[in-house]
This record gives structure tokens, sequence and C-alpha cells, in this order.
């Protein structure tokens, strides 16, 4: 890769969505003529047509990463938590490319006008984001609830900017090892992949390095659509805050994440989300939502392109779905007993093997259901109540609270190895 220019912007996909990330690409250009792009593909291919895209970097051969760590993290997380584990890696990439401001945008964000402000703001702090919400809301109405946020994060990471300097040097590094080992999309463990750990920033860079964001037109998103309004005036786009009592003023819309959007519905002209809200309580947002789709119907061909794509470490070697299940309980496992050199074989002593005996392979992709899509979900939970006040009945009060407390330590499927061996 020839460095060419001063600065960058650069995506992480999995392969299937090369395409996604090529028109987030065609957005920065259109405003940046002075800006390198690339995209980082996580997962691995054969065909030369895919490795010979400009802008495409294969992260398997760049990063750094040893052969161990690459298989352990590419089984044990899923392809969300795999394509952002790699990140501090891929700023360390362009860190090493002497870069001097590099930002990450996700692939399902575009970009509406020129990012002139965030390189500027670079010029005196090492680190910029993008807090989730902005304004204060004594009555939160969010999409989100505020205690998933807390979960979150406080800072999104579909945005992260920083400048080559010494400390970045030092925070990547820092993050790069916790992504190791602690990119698990988890409640219980207090993880949100990537950007759970981005809470430590104030704290570790303090007000003098660290720049947030206030500017409603960065990184507008379903989360924060109940705090902000777009409109149109002019030629341009911009944003506001629906109560105006929070605060005045309008900034320019500047990039918007799609996140949750079901885009392979979207080159068909079908807007659709797949995860929350209703689309109908925000009716400005079709201004931005409507030109994100036009784009997409004029690039389906760029998009389907690479959509039936398959993802190199979705399955094991003899075409078995790897479950999210498999993943975590994998991870136990060595957390227990030792590396596996290829926890993706199904040869005999394998682990595989180990799981296949327990009947823990399901040609049913038990990953899709959730508490919104199960069938039958109040009935089940009416039925888990009676199984509950059996086991009261029968254990009494104290041994019962003493049995809830412990179910804590087996949400987590790592804690659930005994199925597969012999040891408690």
């Amino acid at each position: 890769m020839n460095c060419m220019k001063k600065n960058v912007i650069f995506t992480i996909v999995a392969k299937n969505y090369i395409g996604l990330a090529q028109i987030l690409g065609e957005s920065v250009k259109k405003h940046h003529n002075d800006v390198d792009f690339f995209i980082f593909v996580a997962d691995e291919t054969n065909k030369a047509d895919i490795q010979q895209i400009d802008g495409i970097l294969f992260a398997k051969h760049l990063l750094m990463y040893n052969e161990s760590e690459w298989t352990e993290m590419s089984f044990k997380y899923d392809i969300t938590e795999f394509c952002t584990s790699i990140k501090p890696a891929c700023f360390q990439y362009f860190i090493s490319c002497k870069y001097e401001k590099i930002v990450y945008l996700d692939p399902d964000v575009f970009v509406f006008s020129c990012m002139k402000p965030v390189f500027d703001i670079l010029d005196k702090y090492d680190m910029a984001l993008t807090p989730q919400v902005c304004g204060i809301h004594e009555s939160y109405n969010g999409e989100h609830p505020e205690w998933a946020m807390n979960v979150n994060g406080i800072f999104n990471l579909g945005f992260c900017a920083v400048k080559n300097s010494k400390l970045i040097k030092s925070i990547v590094e820092w993050w790069r090892v916790r992504l190791i080992d602690n990119c698990f999309a988890d409640r219980s463990m207090g993880n949100f992949t990537d950007q759970k750990w981005m809470d430590w920033m104030p704290a570790i860079l303090g007000s003098n390095h660290l720049y947030v964001f206030s500017h409603l037109g960065m990184n507008v998103a379903p989360w924060n659509y109940f705090e902000r309004e777009i409109f149109e005036k002019g030629a341009k786009i911009y944003v506001k805050y629906r109560d105006e009592p929070i605060a005045k003023g309008e900034d320019p819309l500047i990039f918007f994440h799609f996140a949750g959007y079901d885009y392979s519905k979207l080159i068909n002209g079908i807007i659709n989300r797949k995860r929350i809200g209703n689309l109908s309580d925000y009716p400005d947002m079709m201004l931005a939502i409507n030109k994100y789709k036009d784009v997409l119907v004029e690039k389906r061909e760029v998009f389907n392109y690479f959509l039936k794509e398959k993802y190199s470490y979705e399955n094991f070697d003899n075409g078995d779905k790897i479950d999210r299940f498999h993943r975590r309980l994998y991870h136990g496992y060595i957390k227990q007993y030792g590396v596996i050199d290829n926890p993706f074989s199904t040869k005999r002593g394998s682990f595989y093997d180990m799981i296949n005996k327990r009947g823990m392979i399901c040609k049913e992709n038990i990953d899709n259901f959730s508490k919104n899509n199960l069938p039958s979900l109040t009935k089940k939970r009416a039925y888990i109540a009676c199984l509950f006040r059996f086991l009261y009945n029968v254990i009494g009060y104290k041994r019962y609270v003493l049995f809830v407390k412990s179910l804590y330590d087996y949400c987590r499927p790592e804690w659930h190895v005994f199925l597969i061996k012999n040891k408690l």
C-alpha cells in the first residue's frame, strides 16, 4: 500500500459487506479529495477479483497477530465481535504507515458533508469520540433504555478519530491487547465488543487529549433519533435538538449511522429496520434515509456482487455451523484446559467431536432466536415460572435465594464446560 496523503479514513467488514463499504467510500471521496480511504477485510478469500480491488486490505496478512491468536479470536468471537476486535490493530497499521490523522467509520455510515471539523480538532487533541446521546434529558424517551446505554458504553464506536502521536500509540496497544480476549458483546461481563473500553478514555486521556463532539450532525443514529431533528435548508441538511429548551442552534449533517437497517431490502427500495424503534415516530429522518436508500438502489450491483460471499469463520471444516454457544463454550474450555490447535477441525478428539457427542450440533440456526421472535414466549415464561415455584416449595426461601444468586454464574456459556468435560 502506498501512503500518498496525510490523512486516512477506513472501515472494517467481512467480505460480504465490501459493497456497503465501497458505498461509504464513495461518500467519503465525494467530500474529500485529500484523504485516503481503505477497507479492511476481516476474513479471507481466494478470489483474485476481490483481492485486487483498489483500497482493499486483508487483515490477516497485515495486522499484529500471530497464527494462534488469529485462530482463537476468529473462532471464539462471532462476526461482529471479530470485526471489532481487530480495530485497534488496524489503527496501528495506519500509524505505522505514517498517516498523521486516522478516522474509523462503520461500514453502515454515510457521509453527507465535509469532515473537516474532525481533522481540524485533531490538530489540538489526540483522540475524538462521539457520545451516543448529546443532550440532558430529564424525561428520557430514547429507543434504547438508559440502562442499555450504560451497558453498551457512553461513546459509539461507529466513529473514532486519532492522530499519530506517542500517546495514541500507547492507547491503541492497550486497547488491542484487551480485545484479544475481551471483545464479547456480553452484559454479564460488562463488555460490549470494542466499544465499552472507550469509557476509560476520559480518565486515561483527560480533557487535554480527548475531545468529545457535541456536534449534532455527527453520528446521527437510531438511538439518538429521539433527541435530534433533521431538516433541509437550501441544498444542505441540518440537525437540531427536537426539544428546544435543551439547547438552541443547528449543525450541518456530517455523517449518518444507518445501524440496524436491512440493507438487502434497502437496495430494492424497501426501508426496513431489523432492530429498534418505529420510523413513523420520526418522519423527518426520512430525509436522510431516502437519500441513502436512493444511493443503495443505484449501487445495488456493487452491493449484490459481494453479498453472497460466505464468512470464512462461520463453519467447522465439515460445513456445520458454529453457534455462538459453541464459540463461548470453546472460550471457557481453553481457559480451563489450554489451547486447541485448530478449533475448526472435526477430526476425532477435536472440540467439534466433544460437542457433537453431547448433541450440540444443531441444523437449525438457533442464533436467530431471541426474546423478540421466540414463538409462544409468554407461555414458555409461565412454564419456567412454574418450575421455579416448584423448586421454591421444595428447597425453601433461604436455599432458593442462594440458588437464584448462583444463576448469574451460569448465564455465560463459558461456565458450562462441564457439559463436555466430566469435571465441575
